[in-house]
């Protein structure tokens, strides 16, 4: 949840100073102003030096990292020789880097000495000369009297020339070496050594890295610290220290615990018209994993409603709309598992990736028992997951809607079908396979299911957007009359197109009178809005009518998770048919690697639409964004790293 903030002034004797910042750190308590909000943050150099160390340790084979106090070790003389260490790997790469290409340039001629070839000039009064050309240079033409062609190698023709003047011809590049390929591999092999030997000392580093973190929470701290004291005004000649800040509001009575023991005065004073207060999110457990999602587009402005919860469901079940299969969430929810169970001490931001891991997963193999959906494959309606299946009982009841009007669809059945003339319930529709058809194809199901998919995409769409709208509501006024344009939108257009949504074939709404009743609330709902922006922004709110596209677009976006729900059961599908007309060990392999890759893409897929029609669609109507996050001036820890069993 979100918690309105007070803007606190601090007012102590320069003695306590010290004490007073070094107690807020302890506590955490308090989100300092700086009087200059647009200073840049500078990060101190010596903390640049410790994240860089990290960085190169990072990259190296873990070590089992030493114990103790830190002041034991001169970390600061490790530090430079990690840094220099790397340094020196990275300047013998480069040299490695030229010399492989000069090796390269000179490889076609062969080697040779340059020793050589100069004793040979000299006597013979000639000219050497090496030369390329393209390929293709001398198709059309002789290759020139004066050059002996050598290799073809990376697209070119080498030649090579021994005349008594130098000879020149605009189809041939000339070449000059200023060491031989067997001096060049030499120089290649120590330079190959070296770079074994540093990377080898550079490796015996890593077991500082624990030591390392605790260097760089530590430098931070006091990093903080000064940063802070900048803020400070002084008073009477430097006899007091004045200082602003931001604190909860319900950490207020906290403040008076902290100063005790110090002639420090605290009070709350009027905010200035430039005044920005900071977003305090005080979330914990679920709420706290929702709260990490929307930090990833922007934060909350001071006035916004906490949507962490709110993201966090819609997330999860956009994710497990787009995976759309239980078979697949499985596998990742073992793998999740396997991890609580490798690392039980993972703490902080790991930890909660995991748990929401945890979360997403979970939501995939529910789902997708819902959806009857299993690694693509094709589940027989007599089956045993069948009754539990959501999807099977929607297409169930979709079938007796169909059957008791006997409408377009039910028609077009019996003309396809005549022998479900005598289906006496919608079981019979449901399970049909045409005479005939020995590959099992229920071909009414699967009509039936996927056009229910199509419905629960549009149907969650709608529900999403009436509850955005409905948390502002009381803030947008126009909020009203959309929620029932929107509401009036569902039930009408069913009714327009002839075509049953889930109201009238679950909750036995009938088509005709919802269309009528649904385009009265459209109407009406367009009016309300269009008026309440008026009311609500004065002439400027005669534009709220254009709003009607947004809602529009919004909506339909959400068919999103039917298409990429459906392509990815597709492949899936596809995927077995190919591994079922293959050899047995050839179809095992291509159904490991092609089921591999099509999670991933489906991974990739829910990731990115599920956030985007959380932080776009939804957004558009509770949320404004742009806020400032609390960050109190606290305490940094360093978690310990996890070991596993």
């Amino acid at each position: 949840m979100r918690e309105d903030v007070k803007k606190i002034l601090f007012i102590g004797v320069a003695e306590d100073k010290n004490a007073f910042f070094k107690k807020s750190q302890s506590h955490g308590l308090i989100h300092f102003i700086d009087p200059q909000a647009n200073s840049p943050q500078i990060i101190p150099e010596e903390i640049e030096r410790v994240l860089k160390a990290i960085k190169i340790l990072r990259s190296l084979p873990v070590q089992e990292q030493l114990e103790g106090d830190e002041s034991e070790y001169s970390l600061d003389k490790i530090i430079t020789n990690i840094l220099e260490d790397q340094l020196k790997i990275q300047n013998l790469q480069e040299e490695q880097r030229i010399l492989n290409i000069e090796i390269s340039r000179i490889a076609p001629f062969g080697d040779f000495s340059l020793e050589d070839i100069s004793n040979i000039e000299q006597q013979g009064q000639c000219y050497f000369q090496f030369f390329s050309a393209r390929q293709t240079a001398f198709h059309d033409t002789p290759v020139p009297n004066e050059i002996l062609f050598v290799s073809t190698a990376h697209g070119l023709d080498y030649y090579i020339g021994i005349n008594h003047a130098p000879f020149s011809h605009p189809q041939l590049t000339e070449m000059h070496f200023e060491s031989s390929l067997n001096t060049l591999a030499k120089q290649e092999m120590q330079v190959h050594t070296q770079l074994r030997q540093f990377g080898a000392v550079l490796k015996e580093y890593a077991k500082y890295n624990d030591m390392l973190h605790r260097v760089l929470i530590d430098k931070m701290n006091k990093a903080n610290l000064n940063t802070v004291h900048n803020y400070v005004t002084q008073t009477m000649d430097g006899a007091l220290f004045a200082v602003e800040g931001w604190v909860p509001a319900n950490k207020i009575h906290a403040i008076d615990d902290m100063l005790e023991n110090l002639d420090v005065y605290h009070e709350e004073i009027a905010l200035d018209k430039s005044d920005v207060p900071v977003t305090c999110l005080q979330n914990h457990g679920v709420a706290r994993l929702g709260e990490d999602l929307v930090h990833i587009y922007d934060t909350p402005s001071a006035t916004d409603n906490d949507p962490s919860v709110w993201v966090l469901f819609g997330f999860t079940l956009f994710f497990s709309f787009i995976i759309g299969d239980a078979g697949y969430g499985l596998i990742y929810l073992v793998i999740a598992l396997f991890l609580r169970y490798k690392y039980p001490k993972m703490a902080g931001l790991k930890k909660r990736i995991l748990n929401l891991c945890t979360i997403l997963f979970t939501g995939c193999v529910i789902w997708g028992t819902l959806m009857t959906s299993f690694f693509g494959m094709q589940i027989a309606p007599n089956n045993p997951l069948r009754k539990v299946s959501l999807l099977h009982w929607l297409a169930e009841k979709k079938a007796a809607y169909h059957m008791h009007t006997k409408d377009s669809t039910y028609q077009s059945w019996l003309k396809d079908y005549p022998e479900l003339e005598n289906a006496t319930n919608p079981y019979a529709l449901v399970s049909f396979t045409p005479s005939g058809d020995a590959t099992g194809n229920y071909e009414i199901l699967n009509a039936l299911t996927d056009n229910i998919m199509f419905e629960l995409a549009l149907f969650v769409g709608v529900v999403h957007l009436l509850l955005s709208m409905s948390r502002y509501a009381l803030r947008i006024w126009s909020s009203v009359g959309w929620m029932l344009f929107l509401i009036g939108a569902y039930l009408y257009f069913p009714y327009y197109l002839e075509v049953p949504s889930l109201l009238n074939y679950v909750f036995d709404i009938n088509l005709a009178k919802g269309g009528q009743v649904g385009l009265q609330l459209l109407l009406s709902g367009l009016a309300i809005a269009w008026i309440m922006g008026i009311i609500q922004h004065g002439w400027t709110g005669i534009f709220e009518i254009t709003v009607v596209i947004q809602v529009f677009a919004d909506t339909l976006s959400y068919l999103r998770l039917y298409a990429l729900g459906l392509s990815g059961a597709l492949v899936g599908a596809t995927i077995n048919e190919f591994a079922s007309a293959m050899p047995l060990l050839l179809g095992i392999l291509l159904v490991v690697i092609a089921h591999f890759v099509n999670m991933v893409l489906c991974t990739m897929s829910a990731v990115i639409h599920g956030l985007r029609l959380n932080f776009l669609e939804w957004y558009h109507y509770s949320f404004e964004g742009g806020g400032k996050p609390f960050r109190p001036l606290k305490l940094l820890k360093a978690h310990p790293t996890p070991k596993s069993k």
